[in-house]
């Protein structure tokens, strides 16, 4: 009787390991190889994918480069944004890699615009290229916004032409944002011209103060503002809060011009001029005040450039 006794218990305590065992199986709380709690089947954690990062891949975020954008370094911006772009005065837009010196033609502008020629050009971050127009009369005939890797004329902005014609040009608003501001200068033969600010989202300007007359301007990542002036041959930096020239840098040009351009990337300042006496436009590269030849005789005469926030300040 007393063996009996004894084995009583060692069998009944195994009987109950291994119901136990069997129990926790069945409930998946173990072991979560084969678990639908997390709505991910056999994934093994409780995120419903297939690591632990509540994605489909092994960085974090929604695509395989480890940030948010499609070409890997986390900037928001798209390859297409990051070149310079050009009009010429046929409505003729080009994509312009400095690298490379070549005029790439995207296509032709059909903005209905009534016969009115581009006059100025800007290029948001998102890769919207802002085009103002001039009719016959030299005077503004509006803002058209135009897709840069198609040249489709997407609408007239509802800017209302009360500024004259003008340079323009983004600059973002610190050396620590994305956030960007549209800048425009007016032209004219006047001694002076004007800064202002325009809001995209209302289309209304805000006058900011004086220049230098008929300036191109330009900006960069740094949240630099800087502008090209061909009546008193120089470039300048430009306080964004009042207009004032910060740094000078004066340039060897004939002032004859019939049209200008100016826009930078990586670190260097993209003059396209042409004289009246030249069959077509130049392209000058500055560089920390000393100015080049680039590309002489591109064949075509460009009246407009503009580069986004996205461009490198750095060379390439």
């Amino acid at each position: 009787m007393t063996g009996r006794i004894w084995l009583f218990p060692i069998l009944a305590a195994a009987l109950a390991i291994i119901a136990l065992a069997s129990c926790e199986d069945a409930t998946g709380s173990v072991g979560d190889d084969d678990d639908t709690s997390d709505g991910g089947g056999t994934d093994g954690d409780a995120d419903g994918d297939t690591d632990a990062d509540g994605d489909t891949d092994s960085d974090g975020d929604t695509d395989s480069d480890g940030d948010t954008d499609a070409d890997g370094d986390g900037d928001g911006c798209s390859e297409a944004a990051k070149s310079i772009y050009l009009v010429d005065s046929n409505n003729s837009f080009y994509r312009f890699y400095p690298p490379d010196k070549q005029l790439v033609k995207v296509g032709v502008l059909d903005c209905k615009a009534g016969g009115a020629q581009p006059f100025s050009m800007a290029v948001a971050r998102d890769g919207t290229a802002y085009v103002l127009f001039s009719n016959s009369m030299s005077t503004c005939a509006g803002i058209y916004a135009v897709n840069t890797e198609t040249a489709e004329c997407v609408e007239k902005t509802p800017f209302a032409c009360g500024f004259g014609l003008f340079g323009m040009g983004y600059a973002t608003n610190g050396a620590t944002t994305t956030d960007e501001t549209l800048y425009i200068g007016k032209a004219g033969t006047a001694a002076n011209g004007q800064l202002g600010r325009l809001d995209t989202s209302t289309w209304k300007m805000t006058p900011i103060g004086p220049t230098a007359a008929s300036p191109e301007f330009t900006g960069n990542a740094l949240g630099e503002l800087w502008g090209f002036f061909p009546k008193s041959k120089k470039i300048a930096q430009i306080d964004k809060s009042s207009g004032a020239e910060i740094a000078t840098w004066p340039l060897s040009l004939d002032t004859n011009a019939n049209a200008w351009a100016f826009a930078h990337w990586g670190g260097s300042y993209y003059i396209f001029y042409k004289t009246a006496t030249q069959a077509s436009t130049f392209i000058y590269q500055v560089t920390d005040g000393k100015m080049t030849t680039y590309m002489p005789k591109t064949g075509t005469t460009i009246v407009g450039a503009g580069v986004s926030t996205c461009a490198p300040v750095v060379p390439e």
